[in-house]
This record gives C-alpha cells, structure tokens and sequence, in this order.
C-alpha cells in the first residue's frame, strides 16, 4: 500500500509541474493574442475602406483595369503562399492550414497547373519536405514582430512576377480570425486582387457610390492598388498570427483544466491511500496488542 501510494504522490508532482507550464504558457498566449488584437482591430477598418474603393474604382471602367486586377485567360503557374506556425502547441491550426493546401495543390495539378510553392512557418515547412513537394521560398524573417515594409517586400516580388507572367495568379491560404473561440482557414486570390464581401467596408449596403476622381482614375490606380494588395498582404499575416496564439491559448487552457481535474482525482486517490495505510497500521498495532495479552 505505501509503494502506492508513492506512486501516487510520484504522478501528482509530474502533472502539478506540467499544469504549472501549461497555465503560464495559456497567459503568454492570451497576452500576445491581446496585443496582436489591438493591431488587427486597427487594421480592418483600414483594409475594408480601401478594398472598397477599389471595387467601386474597378466597376467604372472594365476595359481598362489597373493590370493587378485583370484575371489572366491561361492559368498555368499558380504562386501558393501558405501561412502555418513555427511553435507548436496551437491545437489544430496548422492540422487546418495544411489539409486547405493539399487539396488546393491538389485541385490545381488535376487542371494541369503548376505550383510554386511559399511557406511561412516551420511546421509548414516541415510537413511539405515529409510529403517530398518542393518549396521555393520560406520565410524565416517573417514572425509576429513584422513590419508592414517587411511584408510589402514579398509582395513587391508576386507583383513583379504577375507583371512578368512567371505566375499566373497568387494565392494565400491562412487563417481567418473572427473572435477568440472562432477561426477559419481561407483561400484569398491576392493577385490579381479579388477583394471578398466580408473583406469590403459597407459590404451589407448594395448602392454603389460615384467617386469624383482627382486627377484622374488610372493615376489613382496606378498608386492604390499595390498598396491595397500590400495591406491585405500584411492584414493576412497579423490575423494568421492572431489565429495561432488564440488556438494556443484555448489548447493550453484546456490542458490546464484537464490537470486540475487529473490532479483532483490522485489527490483524492492519495488521500484515501494515506487512510488505508494508517487504517491497516492501527489494525496490526490492535492485533499485536490483543496477541500479547
């Protein structure tokens, strides 16, 4: 009974040692989550004004759009940039990000496109060398603390490469955050830039505004698409990143419920050995007495 409860007392201390990690781990991440929030916030506003000036901008002249929004008749080369994480311990997100990959991989190669694959993180990285599908280019340099110029600086790549007709249309695959508990791995077309209902200020309203457009409308196209790309580019990053440190902090807060409970029941295991071995030692000092007399 007393190696039991040895045992016991062995297993409590484990698991108090691994709820400590788990519970400081969850504050971490409900910290970064916070922060990384107060930028999104700040950001999405931003980035819908902008995709809906260039929708209305893109429906005023369909025969002279801004070359960053034309769609290519001959879809080839697809440029495939896939946000995942370099920690682990964030649930099922990148488990999401990758099955959303595979099957855009897979639906582009059934119609005969190339991929030129882009991975952000090193659990993605370390999934597509396992699967043996190549990676042109990954980006250690690109981490929460990213600037926007960081981010403009890859995007000043595609664009040159759409421009050039090396790619033929590129593709982001991330996370999209929506509310702490709520997040949804998305397929975005950044070029050309096809902006989403949800991604548009005042989406919900169907009256299409009339601009007055100084100097002119090409000129104005000319300067803002690139930078509306640029944006969402980096909208795209901060919400994948919020995504991963919210998953986290929901895994580490459900691993940290589980050992509460986990230790509960050893305690409650231990305390009723302890009983047991006090009960049987107070039985043999009885017996031994009673043998005496």
């Amino acid at each position: 009974m007393a190696e039991k409860l040895n045992v016991l007392k062995a297993r409590i201390k484990a698991i108090t040692g691994t709820h400590k990690i788990t519970k400081t781990m969850d504050m971490i991440s409900r910290s970064r989550t916070a922060k990384i929030l107060s930028i999104e916030q700040g950001m999405r506003p931003y980035t819908q004004k902008l995709n809906r000036i260039i929708e209305e901008l893109s429906h005023t002249d369909l025969d002279n759009l801004h070359p960053l929004l034309k769609k290519k008749k001959n879809i080839k080369n697809i440029t495939l940039f896939v946000i995942t994480s370099t920690r682990g311990l964030c649930g099922s997100y990148n488990t999401k990000i990758l099955d959303e990959a595979m099957e855009r991989i897979r639906h582009h190669h059934r119609h005969g496109r190339e991929v030129e694959l882009h991975v952000l993180g090193k659990k993605g990285e370390a999934y597509f060398e396992k699967q043996k599908i190549p990676i042109a280019r990954k980006y250690p340099r690109i981490d929460e603390e990213s600037t926007f110029d960081d981010c403009a600086a890859v995007v000043q790549r595609f664009m040159h490469d759409y421009a050039t007709d090396k790619s033929s249309r590129v593709e982001v695959i991330y996370m999209r955050y929506y509310t702490r508990v709520v997040h949804m791995p998305k397929i975005k077309s950044l070029i050309p830039m096809i902006p989403d209902e949800e991604d548009i200020e005042g989406h919900k309203s169907k009256k299409n505004l009339e601009y007055l457009i100084e100097p002119d409308r090409d000129s104005v196209l000319k300067e803002i698409v690139p930078l509306a790309i640029k944006t969402y580019f980096y909208f795209m990053i901060i919400t994948s990143f919020l995504s991963e440190n919210a998953e986290r902090s929901i895994a580490m807060r459900n691993a940290t419920d589980n050992a509460e409970r986990l230790l509960s029941e050893l305690k409650n295991k231990a305390n009723r050995a302890r009983q047991e071995n006090i009960t049987n030692e107070l039985l043999d000092i009885i017996g031994g007495s009673e043998a005496i007399d």
